[in-house]
């Protein structure tokens, strides 16, 4: 064993360091930087017996590799000897550099203490060609790093940015381009950087990916109509009234003698509990609605099959209702049946306002509507868009509320109300919808009328949530509700469908375990879809946006929390935070001038002009 005097060169953790005292028990040494340890003999490398200069050392020029191969090609050198032959010197520069030589492996292999031999030749040529081959790749990644910074891709750079895509989708928590480019490996980061790239452009949504929601339609058979008794109610004149465009038709009004009449699709009648399209519908809880298209949980052809309107006769599930003079909606019949259904926009419903069956059916839903209001319905009126993108264009229309949209929305809640309180009168558990009273707290007294107290009173409005047991839904003024009238669209709907039909055939009920279950799944994912919507329709907002620099609109102030202000642009249902306006009240109206807008990061800027 060598002996360790000061000065003497060692090595320690693969670094170069000097002796400076030598004690019984240790050593000490100096490491590179100056910097003094004390160590075990066992945890040090005796190299040169000194004394070291420098720490580390000089390192001499390499020598000719392949004349030094030759000399030693067969023999096996002591260290120093190979030393003093690579470097003609045996100073602690000379050792010190033998020492990286041996280290790097490429034309020699052994140890300071066994001694140093060639490798073979093959093996030094394939240890040249991966040291090729490394350099190599190092210099194209260099020079695709570059191309990154200056923004200026090839084509054939594409497939490396898969792994910047997948941190933008969010499937990735971090890619090793990023952490090269020192960009923070977030989805928001990730986004921007493709976008500057032109990687991607600014209508690649990647919200839903993000949230793990596939956009693929389910494709599991249906089979064909059960053959089973249906009472014609095809002399009706049944109305199903909806938006321009719209391609799901799952509800129609009519009215008889004093009755309204709601038909609703039955896709039930093959979509049964257990079955394989129930189990895909509950996985997916309701129809997820972008901007971009419709995802559907239930296989596209139950529109064709049960959306009323699409054939000359439809089968329905139906509700006849009578609004008594008190205004309450009371469930007469419910029928499974076959229908006759005209599709009407609401702009044709406007046109047919004073005809049959609308005129007979707006005064019984004006009492029903005034039952609700005096038992504390809220009635909030924000704006609403419809957010559409198509060839490369978003557009924003502005949707307002109707007469005719109002009637079709209170026949659908009579239906609702008029089906919840007949299952909780005869014990029937049904996935009811209840929501508690608002928060008297979230509403700021003295407030005037308009934006501002819509904001407010919905801010106040604690979510509405389905349970089997039967609550009031203070929202809408109902001792209990329960939604029956979007089987096509909701999972809840469908579940409620099937259970009635149980009803109407004389079978056993499902039971609420059943329903729970059920429900508790298909809510999780329904909450996750809403979400989604909530989110892409912010995305596409500030993607119109920034396709519109300098955009200008008029804005509401509509909520103060400090100095933070809420704005809401009304002609596109958006919200903005601004911090100027310390003197702008409460619902005031102000114009508005767009600054920027960055869908990759989430944000659109406004000054008020």
């Amino acid at each position: 064993m060598p002996s360790f005097n000061p000065g003497a060169l060692v090595l320690y953790h693969g670094k170069s360091a000097c002796v400076t005292a030598v004690t019984k028990d240790k050593i000490e040494i100096r490491i590179e930087g100056g910097n003094t340890k004390s160590v075990r003999a066992k945890d040090i490398e005796f190299l040169h017996p000194g004394p070291a200069a420098s720490l580390p050392p000089a390192v001499l020029p390499a020598p000719d590799a392949g004349e030094l191969i030759e000399l030693i090609e067969g023999e096996q050198l002591p260290f120093a000897e190979f030393a003093e032959l690579a470097y003609g010197s045996r100073s602690a520069a000379a050792f010190y550099s033998a020492w990286l030589l041996l280290q790097d492996g490429t034309c020699f292999t052994g140890s300071v203490e066994n001694g140093v031999a060639a490798r073979p030749r093959e093996e030094i040529e394939a240890a040249l060609a991966a040291a090729r081959e490394k350099e190599e790749k190092l210099r194209r990644r260099a020079e695709l790093i570059d191309r990154i910074r200056s923004g200026a891709l090839l084509p054939e750079d594409l497939p490396a940015m898969r792994e910047i895509e997948q941190v933008a989708f969010g499937e990735s928590a971090s890619s090793r381009l990023l952490k090269e480019l020192d960009i923070e490996p977030t989805p928001q980061k990730a986004h921007a950087l493709l976008l500057r790239l032109g990687v991607w452009d600014l209508f690649v949504n990647p919200h839903p990916r993000r949230a793990g929601v596939g956009l693929e339609d389910p494709s599991c058979p249906l089979g064909t109509l059960p053959d089973e008794e249906r009472t014609d109610l095809t002399h009706l004149a049944a109305l199903a009234i909806d938006d321009e465009g719209s391609n799901d038709p799952d509800d129609a009004v009519s009215c008889e003698d004093g009755l309204l009449w709601v038909h609703v699709a039955d896709p039930a009648a093959l979509v049964t509990p257990g079955s394989e399209a129930d189990g895909e519908a509950m996985s997916r809880g309701e129809n997820l609605y972008l901007p971009e298209g419709i995802t559907h949980m239930l296989p596209p052809e139950a529109t064709g099959m049960f959306g009323l309107g699409l054939q000359a006769e439809s089968p329905a599930l139906s509700f006849a209702i009578r609004i008594t003079d008190d205004g309450e909606a009371v469930l007469e019949k419910m029928v499974l049946s076959r229908v006759r259904v005209e599709r009407l926009t609401y702009e044709g419903a406007a046109a047919r306002w004073e005809e049959s069956p609308l005129r007979e059916l707006r005064p019984m839903l004006e009492r029903f509507k005034q039952n609700r209001r005096a038992a504390g319905a809220l009635f909030i009126d924000l704006p609403e868009v419809k957010i559409k993108v198509r060839e490369r264009e978003v557009a924003i229309t502005p949707v307002g509320i109707t007469p005719e949209r109002e009637l079709v929305a209170n026949a659908m809640l009579a239906a609702g109300s008029a089906v919840a309180r007949y299952a909780d009168e005869h014990g029937i558990a049904l996935p009811f919808a209840t929501q508690p009273p608002p928060d008297a707290a979230g509403l700021p007294e003295g407030i005037e009328p308009g934006l501002a107290a819509m904001f407010a009173l919905r801010r106040s409005c604690p979510p509405s949530v389905v349970s089997t047991v039967a609550s009031p839904h203070a929202g809408l003024g109902l001792p209990c509700y329960a939604r029956v009238t979007s089987p096509l669209r909701r999972y809840g709907d469908l579940l409620a469908h099937q259970q009635l039909r149980r009803i109407i055939r004389g079978e056993e009920p499902l039971s609420m375990e059943y329903l729970d279950e059920r429900l508790a799944a298909a809510e999780r994912e329904a909450l996750a879809r809403r979400r989604l919507e909530r989110q892409s329709n912010e995305f596409w907002t500030q993607v119109f946006l920034a396709l519109h620099p300098g955009y200008e609109s008029e804005a509401f102030m509509v909520f103060r929390q400090d100095d933070r202000l809420t704005y809401l642009i009304p002609e596109l249902a958006y919200e903005f935070k601004n911090r100027f306006g310390g003197k702008i009240a409460l619902g005031e109206r102000v114009a508005v001038q767009l600054t920027r807008s960055d869908p990759a990061e989430g944000v659109a800027n406004f000054r008020i002009i």
